[in-house]
């Protein structure tokens, strides 16, 4: 007679596997330095980067503030900005193959105008085939590649704030924005 239970067992250990071996990770919390336990966020753009970032943040232990102020961090991201990039074209100039691009700059600045984490830049990109007989699909794909992005943006820029440890630079944050705004990578 066989025992249920160890069958259940042996589906759950089997499952567990499966998701060791495909890559999937449960994301962690950051752990982020003390300047930045309390922080306001400024977003440029979109606001679905500013929805994942308060979401982390919180899980990180961030207190979010609305506005700026004493012993308030402020995250600033001037930049938040989705391009397409054709990659590839038929043998009829139609377009098979694009790149969806997602540039991100981001520098913390924290109480006084102290420059913590200096202007960044993070960009990333993934490609996508264009199959002209499902232009709906397509659509769908685009949109569903760049929320997919964003989550990543989100932890990617998480990830560099807990590196970055928000240690005081010492530099005005009005000098490195100007610095820095130019020449934008």
């Amino acid at each position: 007679m066989k025992h249920p239970i160890a069958g259940s067992l042996a589906l759950v250990a089997l499952g567990a596997m499966l998701l060791a071996g495909c890559g999937f990770h449960l994301r962690r919390s950051a752990q982020l330095a003390p300047a930045l336990q309390r922080m306001h966020l400024d977003v440029a753009g979109d606001t679905a980067l500013q929805r994942q970032l308060a979401t982390a943040l919180r899980l990180s232990g961030v207190t979010l503030e609305p506005s700026g102020g004493p012993g308030i961090a402020t995250l600033r991201i001037p930049v938040n900005a989705f391009s397409t990039q054709a990659l590839t074209l038929t043998g009829f100039a139609r377009v098979s193959e694009y790149s969806v691009h997602y540039d991100v700059q981001f520098e913390v600045v924290g109480a006084g105008g102290r420059l913590l984490i200096p202007l960044q830049a993070i960009h990333m990109s993934r490609n996508f085939t264009f199959d002209q007989t499902q232009v709906i699909g397509s659509a769908g794909q685009q949109e569903q590649i760049q929320r997919s992005l964003v989550d990543d943006m989100a932890q990617a820029i998480l990830m560099r704030l807990q590196a970055q440890g928000g240690g005081v630079v010492g530099t005005p944050a009005a000098a490195s924005s100007a610095a820095s705004a130019p020449g934008h990578d």
